[in-house]
């Protein structure tokens, strides 16, 4: 796991202090080593900053650059199946690993394979930049589900690609705020950036998408462009429809098996038990496939989380000791600054600062891997909120999610309409849900909630969180749920596998509480938790108003809201606040 950096200049050469300067903010991604390369007569810039994982990069200190010299990338991530495809595609055409890294490995498949045949056939989690110095091009790729994350940045001069958004800012000056996207804001239950971000001319590179860029004229191609939703299989959907529901556990608790022995570290690692379904059915699987078991971590919320307070039950079925961290609102307090230079923006969740002070243990631990349950909610309709949703036998017209749809806290702009991110909105359903017309509306509605919900939550929260606050820590962050295996198995199974609605009653991820009982007592199950954590106690130490916020998005109804009354709206005026004051104090 590690930082990337690229800075292209179209015209000019490359601020060279600029360039070291932004390759200094991703340093904390990777502790083992960093590299920075300028090209080009210093029109091209190519930096990273390493977490070693796999191999050993020291026996071949060119392990970036394939055996003939032509490519070299820089990589974030991880394949999990490079081993088999080094025996596979490489070994027989003498390109051996000497550094035995899945980095090795993947550059060289480069050299014998077109880049579109190397995305078919890699399966991990990854963003990659990789120079082809003969041709003068640029390929840029990105996992299908958005695990690692990738920012770009491109104006009249500048093209930058970074894991994290503080290097762009180092590189390209004067970048202004979007105003627009901080504004949409309060329309969401939490901070969607899954195409702009709350800067102007910085977007996200797309999940699933590889792109070439030619460098001696800039011309673009995309060579591969495919999200989730390519995923879904109708005809797979309907076979799964037809199995009995002790058949579907049964494959379930066999792909999870497969899962853990698939993506099982070589190195020592963490994995997070909170108590809940998820990431304790996480933890068991993986220390069910392995002689060597991990270590178990969980973060306690006295008064605040009931589920994790019990969390010490488990220690019996683990049969090994969970360690447990207790936070109170001084040590949430400790982590808010680092937390927002890591990210710079507005946290999209207030669990940001969990996430940093998990793996900032694990790091003192001596850990490198952190394994997650992200995904679990969104996969397998784990939110408590779905059991509020209406559902009948009528399709929906609009997205009744909070959490990938639009929530309106009654705040008003000056000069701004709702209307553009509700015709967003509903665009994204419509496309969505016309991938189910040949299903009854039950079965298209409660799917085409969970796609998006994972589309667009999962990526823009759930994974950012894990990669950017991990990574604070230079710790790889693991999704359990985010593997092509599981992600297949998810996204075509029955949706009253993943959220049941009888009459009067509507269950929650009925499959994953099925695996959770063949596992654990039943009797552990408990009611899941949310907003745990000390985020607005502790930034009410930091932030006295709103006065930057009032003032700059021009909110013309403030005095008439409830803020002190409504945990969420506080949360959202105390985050956008302490961001656009950090902003305009480094801008000084």
């Amino acid at each position: 796991m590690c930082g990337v950096l690229m800075a292209f200049a179209k015209n000019n050469q490359l601020n060279e202090n600029y360039c070291k300067k932004a390759s200094e903010k991703i340093f904390s991604r990777g502790p083992d080593f960093n590299f920075s390369r300028f090209k080009l007569d210093n029109r091209l810039f190519l930096s990273q900053t390493v977490l070693s994982i796999t191999g050993s990069p020291e026996l071949n200190l060119d392990y970036t650059t394939s055996k003939n010299k032509r490519y070299e990338i820089l990589f974030n991530g991880e394949i999990y199946n490079f081993k088999e495809l080094q025996s596979k595609y490489l070994d027989k055409k003498g390109l051996i690993n000497l550094s035995n890294s899945d980095t090795e490995t993947l550059i060289n498949l480069h050299q014998i394979l077109t880049p579109q045949n190397v995305i078919n056939i890699i399966e991990g989690m990854y963003a990659y930049v990789i120079y082809d110095s003969l041709n003068k091009k640029l390929f840029i790729s990105r996992d299908i589900i958005g695990e690692k994350v990738l920012y770009k940045y491109e104006d009249d001069n500048l093209f930058v690609i970074s894991s994290q958004l503080g290097p762009i800012l180092e590189i390209a000056k004067n970048i202004k705020i979007n105003k627009k996207v901080l504004k949409n804001y309060f329309f969401t239950r939490h901070l969607l950036t899954e195409t702009e971000t709350v800067f102007e001319k910085i977007s996200v590179f797309q999940p699933g998408q590889t792109i070439e860029i030619n460098l001696e004229n800039f011309d673009k191609k995309i060579l591969h462009n495919k999200d989730i939703q390519h995923l879904f299989n109708e005809e797979s959907l309907k076979e799964t429809m037809k199995k009995s529901n002790e058949d579907i556990l049964f494959e379930a608790d066999k792909i999870m098996k497969e899962n853990a022995d698939f993506i099982y570290p070589d190195s020592d690692f963490f994995s997070v038990v909170s108590g809940g379904i998820d990431s304790t059915l996480v933890s068991k699987y993986l220390n069910d496939n392995s002689e060597k078991k991990p270590n178990f971590i969980c973060l306690q919320f006295p008064g605040k989380d009931k589920v994790a307070s019990e969390v010490k039950i488990f220690e019996k079925y683990l049969k090994n000791k969970i360690y447990e961290i207790n936070v109170d609102t001084n040590l949430f307090q400790n982590y808010i600054e680092e937390c927002y230079k890591s990210i710079c923006m507005p946290l999209p969740t207030h669990s940001f600062i969990s996430q940093a002070i998990l793996a900032r243990v694990v790091f003192k631990k001596g850990g490198k891997i952190l394994f997650t349950g992200d995904g679990g909610d969104e996969l397998f309709g784990g939110y408590e909120f779905y059991k509020n949703i209406k559902f009948s036998n009528k399709k929906f017209d609009y997205n009744p999610s909070i959490y990938s749809g639009v929530v309106d806290l009654n705040v008003k702009f000056k000069n701004f309409e709702k209307d553009e991110i509700l015709f967003k909105s509903e665009k994204q359903w419509k496309d969505t849900i016309i991938n189910y017309e040949k299903f009854d509306p039950m079965e298209a509605t409660i799917q085409s909630i969970l796609l998006l919900d994972t589309k667009i939550q999962l990526e823009s929260v759930g994974i950012r969180a894990s990669d950017t606050m991990s990574m604070m820590s230079s710790v790889e962050s693991r999704g359990f749920f985010l593997t092509k295996k599981i992600l297949n198995f998810a996204i075509n199974l029955p949706a009253n596998m993943k959220i049941k609605v009888d009459e009067n009653f509507t269950e929650t991820r009925p499959l994953m509480k099925k695996l959770f009982s063949k596992n654990f007592d039943k009797s552990l199950i408990k009611p899941k938790q949310g907003f745990s954590g000390y985020p607005n106690e502790s930034m009410k130490r930091l932030i006295s108003n709103f006065d930057i916020t009032r003032e700059y998005l021009q909110v013309e109804n403030f005095k008439k809201l409830d803020i002190e009354n409504n945990l969420a709206l506080e949360w959202k005026f105390l985050n956008a606040e302490y961001f656009l004051k950090t902003f305009q104090e480094n801008a000084k």
